[in-house]
């Protein structure tokens, strides 16, 4: 059995910045001079979106559990 693996992008479509997991877009970034600005606001339910501590990367959260 093989364990399937799942795609995480982040994708720019214009001024808007999008993370897509599995190709659904789960969380946008949100527009400088607003309370979401440096934040990943998330479009689908269940799923979180975070930056790392180092700045380089994300971490990507469904129903509470880390999936990348």
């Amino acid at each position: 059995m093989h364990k399937r693996k799942h795609k995480c992008i982040i994708q720019s479509a214009g001024t808007d910045i999008f993370v897509v997991y599995d190709g659904v877009r789960i969380a946008k970034r949100g527009y400088p001079d607003t309370p979401q600005a440096r934040t990943w606001v998330p479009l689908e339910p269940g799923w979180s979106v975070l930056d790392a501590p180092d700045g380089k990367s994300i971490s990507v959260e469904h129903n509470g559990v880390k999936v990348h």
